[in-house]
């Protein structure tokens, strides 16, 4: 009997054994390109075929490479939620995952090419150009999982697990059992992974509503996290460093008075903490931006001319600044139907709307927007009907 020798590819024979994984379709009928009517940018509407699709939290990488033409994002139009990659260019989409249980948004991408994702409570490493997808940590029975974070090389991952309590002020809507959870004080513990042994650490732990762990995008023994509850948190984020053998302790960072509330905090691509703030004076509430270093220092606020964005997040060089709302006053009725663009100067943002977005009531409905890798592009949410999809406008279109 003659042997015949295989012809395919690695990653051609990874794809034959994944399944679905690796399936290909042309997605010309979704990607479009049309001019804002009220701001004239250039946008680009991405997917549209009847089912939710929404791009990773706005706290990770959503493009791979350097550029803007390769996009992981979550879509159930298989039925339930899986991960695909966009070649925006040539029009492809590609099926990344095939899970039982998989979140669009617990998730994180390194640029380099790892998408790290929790199928339940398992975190798993899938590298996007071969399809080699494996179980990296398994978090314990009993304890749900939190948001993920990645470093800029994807050589390190953190998240944080709390226990699964239950609650009875949940009613489906939004934040609906936000206050409830935070009175529990669940026990949470921090983790930190290393990609490629899967040598896993924990980092912090204690009885408070932990969520938003971030890790440094370039050192990656520093992270950074919140106390969750909304206005009811005294104090929202905290450092610590993992590099602290002994006597390890949570560090407040931008230490909050009575009448001061902080939330969406994020690491800049260059490791500066960007957030926003809320200050309380004189009987009326200002909205800021603000941006501090990891070790407190270089504090830098800038007021804002009406409410502040749902969700910010900085371009490259942190210059520019790109927000799910464009309110330009006080009074500004309309304002959270657009995105906007952010400049800061002399203690002051300034505020141009980029283009519409239709918001939504659900954590998928944010608009929660990026840049590009080439800061070129906007990356964001809105809803096409009851539907969630993905959108990219041109920064430099207005």
């Amino acid at each position: 009997m003659r042997t015949i020798k295989p012809t395919m590819d690695r990653r051609s024979f990874l794809v034959l054994l994944a399944g679905a994984r690796g399936r290909t379709q042309r997605v010309d009928s979704e990607v479009k390109e049309f001019r804002d009517p009220d701001t004239g940018a250039r946008v680009m509407q991405l997917t549209g075929d009847g089912s939710d699709n929404v791009h990773l939290y706005f706290t990770s990488e959503s493009f791979l490479g350097g550029g803007s033409d390769r996009l992981v994002f979550g879509s159930n139009r298989s039925g339930r939620f899986q991960f695909y990659l966009l070649e925006i260019g040539e029009r492809k989409l590609v099926q990344l995952t095939e899970g039982q249980s998989i979140s669009p948004q617990q998730a994180c991408l390194s640029p380099a090419g790892r998408l790290f994702y929790f199928e339940g409570s398992v975190l798993r490493v899938l590298q996007v150009d071969t399809l080699d997808d494996r179980e990296l940590y398994r978090v314990p029975d009993g304890w749900r999982t939190q948001l993920s974070t990645c470093t800029a090389k994807g050589d390190y991952v953190a998240f944080a697990y709390r226990e699964n309590l239950p609650v009875g002020t949940e009613t489906g809507r939004i934040y609906s059992a936000m206050p409830e959870t935070y009175f529990q004080h669940p026990p949470c513990v921090i983790m930190r992974v290393q990609a490629g042994n899967g040598q896993a650490v924990a980092a912090w732990g204690e009885r408070m509503w932990i969520s938003h762990v971030l890790i440094h995008p370039h050192q990656p023994d520093l992270i950074l996290f919140c106390h969750e509850g909304g206005s009811l948190v005294h104090q929202r984020m905290w450092t610590v460093n993992v590099a602290q053998a002994r006597g390890r302790q949570a560090q407040p960072l931008y230490p909050q008075k009575p009448n001061e509330y902080c939330v969406h905090e994020y690491f800049t691509r260059t490791g500066e903490v960007g957030y926003q703030y809320e200050l309380d004076r004189d009987g009326h509430r200002e909205h800021y931006n603000a941006f501090i270093r990891p070790d407190g220092t270089w504090i830098r606020q800038y007021l804002l001319p009406g409410p502040r964005p749902g969700h910010i997040q900085s371009n490259t060089a942190n210059t520019l600044v790109v927000g799910d709302a464009g309110n330009l006053g006080p009074d500004d009725r309309e304002g959270r139907n657009f995105m906007s663009l952010m400049t800061h100067a002399n203690g002051r943002a300034s505020v141009r709307r980029l283009c519409r977005r239709k918001p939504g009531e659900t954590q998928h409905s944010h608009g929660h927007p990026v840049f590009s890798l080439d800061d070129r592009w906007a990356l964001f949410n809105s809803r096409i009907g009851d539907r969630e999809n993905i959108f990219m406008a041109d920064v430099e279109s207005i």
